[in-house]
């Protein structure tokens, strides 16, 4: 029995096709796109606009910090306050930005959903 290669090419393809769209696309989207819009949307939230070129650097060092913080073995709740103090030091010395703690919560707990689970 032979077998036309352009089909078994059709079917890896389709496959290959599949698995783009159901896992490899959402990992992508979750870990890069929609990091930055959630963190921006959350200063929305609390009446914060920031440039999209500020908001990534803003992004950046709270995930930097949470990621920092996710090593120590304190309780989750001290993390959660030594990472909204640390975020909020850093933009004051590198922007001169000063955030309210409430929306520093909220970033820290979206970066907090975006860490890689372990």
């Amino acid at each position: 029995m032979k077998i036309d290669m352009n089909i078994v090419y059709a079917i890896g393809l389709v496959i290959a096709l599949f698995g783009f769209i159901k896992i490899v696309a959402p990992y992508l989207k979750r870990k890069d796109m929609d990091y930055y819009k959630e963190v921006k949307l959350a200063l929305m939230l609390f009446g914060y606009s920031f440039r999209d070129d500020k908001l990534k650097k803003i992004s950046d060092i709270s995930l930097e910090v949470v990621r920092g913080l996710e090593e120590l073995s304190i309780r989750s709740q001290e993390k959660h306050d030594e990472a909204v103090y640390l975020i909020s030091k850093q933009l004051v010395d590198t922007f001169e930005i000063d955030v309210k703690a409430e929306a520093l919560e909220l970033i820290v707990q979206v970066a907090v959903a975006y860490l890689p689970k372990v």
